[in-house]
This record gives C-alpha cells, structure tokens and sequence, in this order.
C-alpha cells in the first residue's frame, strides 16, 4: 500500500477506530515510515486541541455579537431575482408551441394540396400499337425476343493460391456460368 492509502487508517487508529488486524497493519507501517509518523503525530495534536476546545464555554456577549455580525452581512447580501429564468422557460415553452402549430398548418396545406386520385391514361392495345408501326420494325423486334441470353464457355477457370508452407497448395475451381 501507498502511503496516501494508509492516511485515512492512521486517522481511525488516532482514534482507536480500526481492527486488531488493521490497527497492527498500520502500526508496522508507522515504524517503517517518517513521513506517516510524522502525519500521526499531527494528528493527534489537532485531535488533542479539538478535545481541549470542546470543553470550553463561549461567553454568550461573544455570541450575541458573532450572530449580529452574520445577519448583518447576510441582509447585505444581494437577493438572487428568480422571475428571468421563468421568462426564459415560458418564452421557450411558447417558441415550441408556435413550432409545433405552424408544423401543424403546414401539414394541412399539404393534405389539401395532394390529388385525391390519380389519373393515368390507359395503354392502347399491344396490336394497335403493331398496326400503326412498319412491318420491318415488327419484324426486329419479334427476332429481339427470339434471341436466348448468351453462354460462357463451361470449362471452370482455376486459381491457385500458394500458402507460406510449401507442402500446401489451395486450389480454387470457379463456375464462369454466374452458377
């Protein structure tokens, strides 16, 4: 332990307040250590002088006067004016009202702006589209959709991955077919 652990010890063992074992603890401690030595020692100085002052009497003429003195500086004293931070609040309050109102006008707006039902023309039929068009246009684009997708070649294309060890070798077949 460090010895700015062992200072609350050394306040309780002033006063008699640890255990055997603690109390014991501390007291090797205070054999091998001045400046903990020298902190008990004060210590018990100031433990000593606070007991000596406890048992002395305040003359009350001394105690009329310290209390005149404190309130006298106490109604000098300037009053914090709580109604500012209630503006503020009630002014933050209203800002976020009248947010949330305009939000709510403009959400309205937006209702009474959108179509109620959409109209959409009506596609002709796919043969007056055909009638109306070339015969050699048609016949592209009836060979466009007689086309089947194309093919890769089916052989797998090979990667070989050589790892740090001689003894192995990965290799790594790959479908060219998107499969």
């Amino acid at each position: 332990m460090s010895c700015h652990k062992f200072e609350p010890m050394i306040a309780l063992y002033i006063e008699d307040d640890l255990a055997q074992a603690e109390a014991q603890a501390v007291e090797s401690h205070l054999a091998a250590c001045d400046a903990c030595r020298k902190f008990a020692l004060e210590m018990r100085e100031s433990q000593a002088a606070l007991k000596a002052l406890r048992t002395e009497f305040v003359d009350d003429a001394v105690l009329l006067q310290v209390r005149m003195e404190v309130l006298s500086v106490a109604a000098h004293r300037p009053r914090i004016v709580a109604w500012p931070r209630y503006a503020i609040a009630a002014g933050l309050v209203i800002a976020l009202l009248a947010g949330w109102l305009v939000r709510q006008q403009a959400d309205k707006a937006l209702v009474a702006l959108q179509p109620l039902h959409a109209i959409l023309p009506v596609p002709p039929a796919r043969w007056a589209i055909q009638a109306h068009q070339p015969k050699a246009l048609a016949a592209r684009v009836r060979r466009r959709s007689k086309r089947q997708a194309p093919r890769f070649k089916s052989e797998p294309l090979v990667v070989k991955m050589i790892t740090d060890d001689p003894q192995v070798v990965i290799y790594w077949l790959v479908d060219q077919n998107g499969g």
